[in-house]
């Protein structure tokens, strides 16, 4: 037994923690539970786990330090052995098995459970729900069921209790893990306040979080932030009239499926090469503004506005010249398109084709990911999508083949009700409160929900990795539409973000290619003038018409339209995802993928906390070659060991397998250009169309 302190809101707030060894377990109360067609007892309360690990360079790691808050006491230990010996006390006591089960919240479980997994094994047969070899959604194993609370919130921890813990406070940048400590190291009152903040504040944003979204127990609760939408969207389609009939009437066998996983694709993200490693500066070279749009919400607006695949979905077989204009026009197509000889039209600086989607690239030059000419291409598309890449590039040939079709129609009634009813609380909603940051996140969801994929690699625990276990994905696809709890149509999520792409790429051309900088899904940064800021007005005249007359409004917000962000003195980008600007107000904000926005580091002792904007410098710092020290980031090394005694530079030490994470500097380099042989490729000339 130790005493200590947790952070809370106000101050500090005395406890009394309890070694594994010594705790007397309370009682709870289990209640019983129907899920996916069997009963199960679940304990009335969840509990938290958190470690604290340390490593000897990239050889080995280990957990120094681990606490449990379960039923308001907390429980603590040194090794991995000592909470082995908790759970076992808590399968026996409670009579825990596979139909009896409690539920232990870890936060970022990937992390935790690489360290734990193989001493898990010695309480019986883990069963994993994963989507890759590292990341774990569930682990189940005699009746102890870990849930990830990351994946529950979408947060990181210091924010999940920042937002909706009530009471308790993480402790932040307390703890110097350069320092490398042991399992007999001595620790200081400070590490184990900082131990006990992280489950205190833990358990009371999960609470706080599934109370906020309606669920007083978190076995009734989705493993997901996502599966919160879900639920309540699931609800709304049992109500709606003969939808299940509908939705199945719109079911994807295999092959179309396939077919529309292949064509689909997020958001546009690109920065123009003509401005490339150039400062855009307000009063310089003719520049009398910069602009910054962004739509409104832009993905519920589509599902409210825009036309979506309804109905059964049919071949059509041969595609000539003489019906492809018929068929593109009249149906939601889904397509292979094969290009010969295919380049990017003269003065198009934000191109349309990613290359990671093609299916076939052959001799290609690239800029940010996207193609800039090839000797062929094929690539699955929609016919939005196509409608673009006919604007922007001419080729010697093209073929269209595998078109399958459904009849336009629009989103499902109780689908716009939902976001409705979201973005409705989302306007009426106070942006201090932490209910606002609830409702924009059920609100985004929606988008998540109706694109999550129906087949997925499977995953199995094999000799203590997880492993890629064989999929049947006929049967997946037959149990998706086979179930009651499957109501949303994959293609609608395929169309939501091929409108979005139509909506941005307007956008872009409203601006001019010439005035064009940068663009991220929904938004765009430009160069402003009086010309593109009446033909954004027009543009915004037309979507707001658009969205009224689909209902698409809150008072004097509507859905879609393109809305100004703060207005910015300067710009610089060096490829996509890696831009700052000079805001007005605000001063430099830095932008760039992989480089935390903060970070803290222990210097000499201390903990020093610095933004990426204050290591840049300056705007015009944002070079090719600028080394990022401070707020470089990290990496995982992963290492596959089975659970051992080891001696660690004289420290008798339980050791096994393990996730390491290492601060790196991060070098900027220009990506900009995939070079070729022909350094005027931007300079082609136009051709007929396609």
């Amino acid at each position: 037994m130790i005493k200590s302190s947790v952070k809370t809101k106000q101050g500090l707030e005395p406890i009394t923690a309890y070694a594994a060894d010594e705790i007397f377990l309370p009682y709870v109360k289990f209640e019983k539970w129907n899920q996916n067609e069997r009963t199960y007892e679940y304990a009335e309360d969840f509990a938290v786990l958190d470690t604290e690990t340390s490593h000897d360079a990239l050889n080995c790691g280990w957990v120094y330090q681990w606490a449990v808050k379960w039923r308001g006491i907390y429980i603590y230990g040194r090794k991995p052995s000592e909470l082995i010996a908790l759970l076992k006390n808590m399968i026996s006591k409670y009579r825990l098995n596979n139909d009896r089960r409690l539920i232990i919240y870890v936060h970022n479980l990937a992390y935790d459970m690489q360290y734990l997994k193989r001493y898990l094994c010695e309480l019986g047969e883990l069963k994993v729900m994963a989507t890759d070899t590292h990341t774990f959604l569930i682990v189940d194993v005699s009746g102890i069921r870990f849930l990830c609370s990351y994946k529950l919130s979408n947060m990181p921890l210091s924010l999940f209790a920042d937002t909706y813990a009530e009471k308790y406070k993480k402790a932040v940048g307390e703890i110097d893990y350069t320092v490398i400590r042991y399992q007999d190291s001595a620790l200081t009152a400070s590490d184990w306040e900082y131990m006990f903040s992280d489950v205190a504040c833990q358990y009371d944003a999960i609470r706080e979080y599934l109370f906020i979204n309606g669920y007083d127990r978190a076995y009734k609760a989705p493993y997901t932030s996502t599966g919160f939408v879900r639920m309540n969207c699931r609800h709304a389609a049992a109500g709606a009239l003969n939808w299940r009939k509908k939705f199945l009437m719109g079911s994807l066998d295999l092959p179309k499926y396939q077919l529309c996983r292949q064509a689909f694709m997020g958001g546009i993200t690109i920065l123009s090469f003509l401005y490339e490693g150039v400062t855009v500066r307000i009063g310089c070279n003719g520049v009398k503004k910069i602009g910054h749009k962004d739509f409104r919400s832009s993905y519920p607006a589509r599902q409210m506005m825009d036309y979506m695949p309804v109905g059964k979905g049919f071949w059509w077989g041969d595609i000539t010249k003489e019906n492809e204009r018929f068929v593109l026009n009249t149906y939601c197509c889904i397509f292979m398109l094969t290009l010969k000889g295919v380049r990017v039209r003269e003065g198009v600086t934000a191109p349309y084709i990613p290359s990671s989607k093609c299916l076939h690239l052959v001799n290609p030059l690239k800029i940010n990911g996207k193609v800039v000419y090839a000797d062929e291409l094929t690539i699955a598309v929609t016919e939005i999508d196509y409608k673009w890449i006919k604007k922007q590039y001419v080729a010697d040939d093209h073929f269209i083949s595998n078109m399958l079709c459904f009849n336009r129609g629009k989103a499902p009634s109780w689908l716009k009700a939902e976001v409705m009813k979201y973005f409705t609380l989302k306007c009426n909603t106070d942006k201090k409160t932490k209910k606002y940051s609830w409702v924009k996140s059920l609100l985004n969801a929606i988008y998540g929900m109706s694109a999550t994929a129906i087949c997925r690699d499977e995953y199995k625990f094999d000799d203590g990795i997880i492993v890629k276990a064989e999929t049947d994905y006929n049967r997946q696809i037959n149990k998706f539409y086979g179930s009651y709890n499957s109501f949303m149509p994959y293609q609608i999520g395929v169309y939501t973000t091929a409108h979005a792409r139509d909506a941005l790429m307007t956008m872009i051309e409203c601006v001019g290619y010439e005035n064009f900088l940068y663009c991220d899904t929904d938004s765009v940064f430009y160069i402003s003038t009086p010309e593109n800021e009446a033909q954004l007005q027009a543009m915004n005249a037309a979507v707001e018409e658009k969205a009224i007359k689909a209902g698409a409004y809150v008072g004097d917000k509507v859905l879609g339209v393109a809305t100004d962000e703060p207005d910015i003195e300067a710009f610089r980008g060096l490829h996509a995802k890696c831009y700052a600007v000079e805001e007005v107000g605000r001063g430099l904000q830095v932008t760039i993928a992989g480089i935390p926005k903060k970070a803290i580091k222990w210097i000499d002792g201390v903990p020093v906390e610095k933004t990426n904007a204050e290591e840049l410098g300056s705007i015009d710092n944002l070079n090719d070659g600028f080394v990022f020290r401070h707020c470089g980031g990290t990496r995982t090394v992963y290492i596959e060991d089975e659970a051992h005694i080891e001696n660690v530079n004289g420290h008798e030490t339980e050791v096994g397998s393990c996730a390491i994470i290492e601060n790196i500097e991060k070098v900027l380099s220009d990506t900009m250009w995939t070079r070729g042989a022909d350094y005027t490729m931007m300079h082609i000339k136009c051709e007929e169309s396609l």
